[in-house]
């Protein structure tokens, strides 16, 4: 199934931090304030390195009463083996209070991964990621629930849209984003339906349609691009995927000189178009989405 990126998850974490510790420990929530805090190790001489979140349990904002180092993972990479330890007692000392390594994985292969023990010299030592996968997310289908925790709703897209029913799923993250007058009105809907497959979007289009209060959200789910966008490919041709690239542009309110909207409309290589398809989903500026590395 098409994967939410590394960026839009780590989106929905620091919008939300509550929901890891809640879904991870649903029987023991930690008690007293749940904040992001700086996932910089540069007090440390780590400039080079940065977590994808840290989230500080109780307590004071500078000292908590227990920290979490949160790592999305959307595929293995050998090299977090080596730089997770580095981030657990780089803030241990920062901090002072006890440090956990939280891994996001909703990949079940990547989460397995995740999960294996890190062997820190001589099996004396050993680091053991808590990992949230795919089976810590519950199915969300009620609006009223999604629209109490939107992130939630698009995390349980996310894990689950590969699952039968997946379009009552979609159908409900989508009703929690239509309210939300900040970016993340703008960004969850096209994470959502960025997540679904070709099949899923048709059943969701049609669920949609038989509601006469919907309209769809997002430009990814108007014609013609709805029959092709999950391959990558719209009309078959780089004509149709440069006018997707600016429609998706203009609902995310950025402004193109005439020479940038001229420069997509006359791009014709289908590798550069998708890549800046991907980007826009989670940019928050234009020159985060028109570079061509």
């Amino acid at each position: 199934m098409p994967k939410l990126s590394h960026e839009a998850l780590v989106q929905l974490v620091r919008h939300a931090p509550a929901l890891i510790p809640d879904l991870l420990w649903p029987e023991a929530r930690p008690s007293g304030p749940i904040r992001i805090s700086a996932a910089e190790f540069a007090d440390l001489n780590f400039a080079e390195h940065r977590a994808d979140a840290v989230i500080g349990l109780g307590g004071a904002l500078d000292r908590p009463d227990e920290a979490l180092v949160v790592e999305v993972q959307v595929e293995r990479d050998l090299r977090k083996r080596w730089t997770w330890p580095l981030y657990v007692a780089g803030l241990r000392t920062r901090l002072n209070c006890p440090v956990t390594l939280v891994v996001v994985a909703l990949d079940r292969d990547v989460a397995r991964w995740c999960a294996e023990p890190i062997d820190l010299g001589r099996r004396r030592n050993v680091l053991r990621p808590c990992v949230l996968g795919p089976d810590a997310v519950p199915v969300i289908t009620d609006v009223d629930r999604a629209r109490e925790l939107p992130e939630l709703a698009v995390l349980s897209v996310a894990a689950h849209a590969d699952e039968p029913g997946a379009e009552h799923i979609a159908l409900a993250a989508l009703d929690a984003t239509r309210d939300l007058d900040d970016q993340r009105g703008i960004l969850y809907p096209d994470f959502v339906t960025a997540l679904l497959g070709r099949a899923a979007r048709i059943a969701l289009e049609k669920l949609m349609a038989t509601q006469k209060r919907w309209e769809p959200i997002s430009d990814l789910f108007r014609k013609p691009w709805l029959e092709g966008i999950a391959e990558g490919t719209v009309l078959g041709k780089a004509e149709g995927k440069a006018e997707m690239v600016l429609k998706m542009l203009q609902l995310k309110g950025f402004a193109l000189t005439d020479e940038q909207h001229q420069r997509v409309l006359t791009c014709r290589d289908d590798a550069l178009l998708e890549t800046w398809a991907a980007r826009i989903l989670v940019a928050t500026r234009l020159d985060e989405v028109l570079t061509d590395d």
